[in-house]
Parts: C-alpha cells; sequence; structure tokens
C-alpha cells in the first residue's frame, strides 16, 4: 500500500470518529437553543399576555386553549403561590399532522389587577426531536461522504505533488547499481526533509561507490596475485614429477600438494565469484531459457554421469523463461547438477522436473539427509571429499538472492532441491 493510500486510510477512519463526536454536541447544542428560543418566546408571550389582561378582563375568561395558544384558570384565593416560571415538555395530539407531537409548556402564577390569583398557561409548539435526529444524520452522512471524497481528491493532487521528489528518489534508488558508473543525483525539492534526505543518499552511495570499487581492485588483485604463483608452483610440481626418477612414496606425496594446490586454485576461483555475485558485478540480463539450458548441460555432463554410471533424466512439464545474467543462470544450474553427480553413488540417478516456475534436481546420494540449515552455509561439507570447496552451494545462495529466487532443499530417500522463481505477472 502506498503511504499516501495509508495516511488516508487512518485520516478517514479517524474522521468518523471525530464526526460523529462533532455531531452528539452539535445536536445537543441546538437542542439547547431551540429549547432556550422557546422559553423565550413563552416568556414574552406571559408579560404581553398578562399586560392584555390588565386591560381587558375579558381576557381572564380564556379556559382552553384557542387560537392564542394559551388558557387562564382562576385559583382560590388566601394561599401562598409559587409566581416562578415552570417549563414543561410534553405531547399533545395535533389535527394536522394526526399525532401527538412535543409542545412545550409555561406555566405561572400571577394576580389580576383586583388582587385574584390566576394560573396562566402557555402553549408553543417544538421541535421534532426525532425528526431533528433524521435531518442531522442525514446531513452528516452527506457531510463525510463529501468530505471523504474532497479528502481523497486534496490526497492526489496536493500529497502527489508533494511526495513527487520522494517517489522520484525511490526510483532512482531502485535503478541504481554499484559498479555501473552511473551516479545518483538527488532530485530538487521544495520539502526541506526530502531535501536534505536526497543529499544524504547522494553522499551515502557515492561513498558506497567509492568503497565498492576499492573492494572490488582488492578482490581482482589479491585473486591475480594468488593465481599467479599457484600456477607457477602446479608447474614446477608437474616438471619435476616429469623430469625426475623420484620413489614411489615422495611421488604420491607430490600427488598429494599438487591436488592441494588446484584446490587452492579452484577456492580462489569460487571465492572470486561469490564477491562478484554479492556486489552485483553481473549486470547484464537477458530472458534465459533454463529448459535449452538444462538440456545444454546435461550433455556436457554426460560425460562424468557415465563415468559414475549414473543416469540422468529430464522431465520438461513446461517453459521455463527467466530474465537474469546468462552466465549466473549457467553458474547456478551448472553447481547443482554438478553436486547432484558428484556426491551421488555409482549406478545412482540424477532427476529434473521443469515447471513453469520451478526447477526440481533430485539425486540419489547419501541416505541419510542433509542439515537443511547450514546446506546454503560456506565451506558447508557433509562429506570428506577433499577436492569439494564446500563454496557450490553457497554460490548458488548468492545467485537466488540476487533475483528474488527461493531454494528450497528436502529428503523422502532421495535428495530433492527446488529452485522457485518469481510466478510471471
Amino acid at each position: 500500500m502506498k503511504l499516501r493510500n495509508y495516511t488516508l486510510r487512518y485520516l478517514i477512519i479517524a474522521l468518523l470518529g471525530v464526526i460523529a463526536v462533532w455531531a452528539a454536541l452539535f445536536y445537543a447544542v441546538i437542542l439547547d437553543e431551540v429549547y432556550d428560543n422557546i422559553d423565550d418566546g413563552l416568556k414574552n408571550s406571559k408579560i404581553l399576555i398578562i399586560r392584555e389582561s390588565y386591560a381587558n378582563e375579558k381576557v381572564l375568561e380564556t379556559r382552553e386553549f384557542g387560537i392564542n395558544q394559551f388558557k387562564i384558570t382562576p385559583l382560590p384565593k388566601g394561599k401562598l403561590y409559587d409566581f416562578s416560571d415552570k417549563f414543561i415538555s410534553t405531547f399533545e395530539f395535533m389535527e394536522y399532522d394526526d399525532d401527538n407531537e412535543p409542545v412545550r409548556l409555561l406555566e405561572t402564577v400571577f394576580n389580576d389587577s383586583k388582587g385574584n390569583p390566576y394560573k396562566l398557561t402557555i402553549r408553543a409548539s417544538m421541535v421534532e426531536e426525532d425528526e431533528l435526529m433524521e435531518d442531522l444524520l442525514t446531513a452528516l452522512v452527506a457531510l463525510y461522504i463529501m468530505l471523504v471524497i474532497s479528502i481523497a481528491l486534496i490526497n492526489q493532487v496536493i500529497l502527489r505533488k508533494a511526495w513527487k521528489s520522494f517517489y522520484e528518489m525511490l526510483y532512482g534508488l531502485k535503478n541504481f547499481r554499484l559498479g555501473t558508473g552511473n551516479t545518483f543525483t538527488a532530485p530538487q525539492s521544495p520539502i526541506t526533509e526530502f531535501k536534505t534526505l536526497g543529499l544524504e543518499l547522494e553522499d551515502l552511495l557515492k561513498r558506497n561507490e567509492e568503497i565498492y570499487a576499492s573492494q572490488k581492485h582488492f578482490i581482482e588483485n589479491a585473486s591475480h596475485e594468488l593465481q599467479t604463483p599457484l600456477a607457477i608452483s602446479l608447474n614446477k610440481l608437474e616438471l619435476f614429477a616429469d623430469n625426475n626418477n623420484l620413489p614411489e612414496d615422495q611421488m604420491m606425496e607430490i600427488g598429494k600438494i599438487s591436488d592441494t594446490l588446484n584446490r587452492l586454485v579452484r577456492l580462489n576461483k569460487s571465492l572470486l565469484m561469490l564477491s562478484k555475485i554479492e556486489n552485483r558485478q553481473y549486470a547484464d540480463e537477458e530472458i534465459v531459457n533454463f529448459n535449452e539450458l538444462i538440456t545444454q548441460l546435461t550433455e556436457d555432463y554426460q560425460d562424468l554421469a557415465e563415468y559414475k554410471n549414473i543416469t540422468l533424466n529430464i522431465d520438461f512439464q513446461a517453459q521455463l523463461s527467466f530474465s537474469m545474467n546468462k552466465g549466473l543462470a549457467l553458474t547456478l544450474v551448472s553447481n547443482l547438477l554438478k553436486n547432484a553427480i558428484v556426491h551421488n553413488h555409482t549406478g545412482g540417478m540424477v532427476n529434473f522436473i521443469i515447471t513453469e516456475n520451478t526447477i526440481t534436481i533430485s539425486n540419489s546420494g547419501n541416505s541419510k539427509p542433509l542439515n537443511a540449515n547450514a546446506i546454503f552455509n560456506r565451506f558447508y561439507r557433509d562429506t570428506n571429499n577433499e577436492q569439494s570447496t564446500g563454496l557450490g552451494l553457497s554460490i548458488v545462495n548468492s545467485i537466488i538472492a540476487n533475483y528474488k529466487i527461493t531454494a528450497a532443499y528436502s529428503f523422502n530417500g532421495l535428495h530433492t532441491f527446488t529452485i522457485t522463481f518469481p510466478e510471471k505477472r
């Protein structure tokens, strides 16, 4: 989920709560104001009616509510009465609505010009609370929808403009590769935080590029410096063994030294390849057809398989193509195939199953399962084979890590490695 949509989601939820609280407070304030206005009107009517009763005694004979919405009831003399105003909310039948509707009553006691006590009751229609609530709810729902639509539009227009430089930085980082010679340039931004972030990223990547170049030169120089004396030493041992009549035990020792030096040569090459893979020096990519690649490699390793009397079986269930460096694709399958043959027993078998997004290679090797948690670690070896560098599966793991490919190991009588490629979209 994009950042602007993530914040919009929480904003909408928060807005819903805020509007609900605001609506309740607004309803209470409006209702209180309505009551206050009605009460003020009743008080004013009271003053006018009492004043009119002094001028016209016939007003005192109004016993029922009429068009004037008040009635006057005579009270017994000689009693003490409360002359304060009392407000009552009740319901009365309304002919127009044919239903009981809310009314507001003012009840008070006053004396006429002759000192006789009377009870004055004034009636006024009130706003219907249920209708007010419905109208307010409808208005608030409409307001909420309009606010959400407005915020979403503002979010798309204003925030997209505000976050433009951020997404440009993301795009630049996504396409940046160490060692390619490309530089990362921070986009211009009017926002201070994004401007600072861009400058820091620019400086950080520049330092990383310098460190990367330094490490690359060191590794290449170290590898070259190791390869040269190793090759010289191997050549001298071969010449020494060919030109001297040495005892058999000494020849065997020379053979062991030669095997050790050859292992160092392979180890040096493997470590150099691991370093290049992890430093992403294999930048060139193309669509690799793994069906053709596996067919080619099985033909190349057919002699080694026949030497160990191992049967190679291939089951192409679908065409598998993936965009990656072809050299790394070749190394990936080659290491798995060579590992399956070398660590197999005479008369064994190696099975390939290729689907639309998986390569499964299984072999009949050791009857015991390998350590699935350590099998892809560097220098892990489950056998005592001195010819093994323990880096083959580590190289496989480094390759798949660069392309979001996954590898899994399982054992069900056969040692099985499953390479899963991202699904095509």
